[in-house]
């Protein structure tokens, strides 16, 4: 049986699931990618759920106007709409415009599209229609806020399925696309494993620091950990996956 587009083992999507944002992106800049957090987009809800998938790719470039006119009139496919309607499912669509948070590529009834299709969430440079309804789906979107106007004022969909640039990040087909309320960062594929190991990790000595502070711990050898710190946290992190 074909396997569904970048397919992300169960395994190693949980663990990418059960870290957040800021740990993931903390990691990776540890193994030095200073740029992978979409800086500058939002979740459109606070209660955002966490989502994960591989990156299905769209670019727009600035609109040529005839161009614009005959989609309108039907005599040229939309290939915003092509490119959105061949989103796989459990894919993260991620469309880049060069940055445009005054038009919307997206609104209401094409996220509704993406959402009963099984898509697992989305990240666009723009902004999007419709946002307060958005905002109530069960369907993750980062994006640049509210912009109820048509994202064919100034950019039209060219391609999709090909290495992008969203703000600063580099994008290309299949990277491993995570969000949570915080935001969502990009993971190249091949150290997708090795960075979900320490994420996990990562946010067991976080949470073991945090419970030391919040017991009276100073910040000086606590945060960051001290060797002594470090060893009382191994102690205790080997009576946890003991158990």
């Amino acid at each position: 049986m074909e396997k569904a587009f970048g397919d992300i083992p169960a395994d190693l999507k949980s663990r990418l699931l059960s870290a957040a944002v800021p740990t993931i992106s903390a990691v990776l800049f540890k193994k030095g990618f200073n740029s992978r957090f979409f800086a500058g987009l939002q979740p459109l809800s606070e209660k955002a759920s966490r989502f994960c998938g591989p990156a299905w790719t769209v670019r727009a470039i600035p609109v040529r106007e005839d161009l614009r006119a005959k989609i309108a009139s039907g005599e040229l496919p939309s290939l915003n709409r092509l490119a959105f309607d061949a989103a796989p499912a459990g894919s993260v669509l991620v469309c880049s415009t060069g940055g445009h948070p005054d038009v919307a590529v997206m609104g209401d009834i094409m996220t509704t599209s993406l959402m009963v299709r099984g898509v697992a969430g989305a990240v666009v440079d723009t902004g999007v229609s419709d946002a307060n309804l958005i905002a109530q789906m069960a369907f993750p979107l980062v994006c640049t806020g509210s912009a109820p106007v048509s994202s064919f004022a100034k950019v039209m969909v060219a391609d999709h399925g090909l290495p992008i640039g969203i703000g600063d990040v580099a994008v290309f087909p299949g990277d491993i696309i995570v969000g949570d309320p915080n935001g969502a960062v990009c993971i190249p594929r091949d150290i997708a494993d090795a960075v979900a190991d320490a994420a996990v990790e990562q946010e067991a000595l976080e949470a073991f620091i945090l419970a030391r502070v919040q017991s009276g711990a100073p910040l000086e050898g606590t945060y960051p950990p001290n060797a002594e710190t470090l060893a009382a946290y191994r102690a205790w992190r080997a009576t946890q996956t003991a158990q």
